[in-house]
């Protein structure tokens, strides 16, 4: 009877939650090929969840470049959370996001009910840049 109950209820299923900021730095840092693109496609994914915000909004959060190397948003976020240790325990898109900002500030918002141009990618353009 034991062995039934065991085996009806399995392998238990992690826990669903957000990846920590601390969790994907650490896999960014691994040298295996697998911790390394999972680094690169999460921060990039990121990176265009932003942005297609960016669009929807009609706001920028941060000016990256628009042809950033993948490696520069990395370098950004580990950067910034060597920088700010207690940033490990926050989620890693927010703490990407964040990062992204103080490393690519755009500068001034517009005034309050003024239009935001948009440049050729339908996001606004950062302060001095086509």
């Amino acid at each position: 009877m034991m062995m039934l109950a065991a085996a009806a209820s399995g392998p238990q299923p992690a826990p669903i939650g957000y990846m920590t900021a601390g969790q994907l730095a650490d896999k960014c840092n691994q040298s295996e090929a697998g911790s390394v693109d999972y680094c690169f496609a999460y921060i990039a994914a990121a990176n265009d969840t932003a942005r297609a915000y960016e669009i929807w909004l009609g706001q920028r959060e941060f000016c990256a470049p628009q042809a950033i190397p993948q490696s520069d948003l990395r370098k950004a976020f580990l950067a910034y959370v060597a920088a700010y240790p207690d940033t490990r325990n926050g989620q890693a898109a927010s703490v990407i996001v964040v990062a992204l900002k103080e490393t690519f500030p755009c500068g001034e918002a517009p005034a309050a009910g003024a239009t935001v141009p948009t440049g050729k990618d339908g996001v606004p353009p950062a302060k001095g840049r086509p």
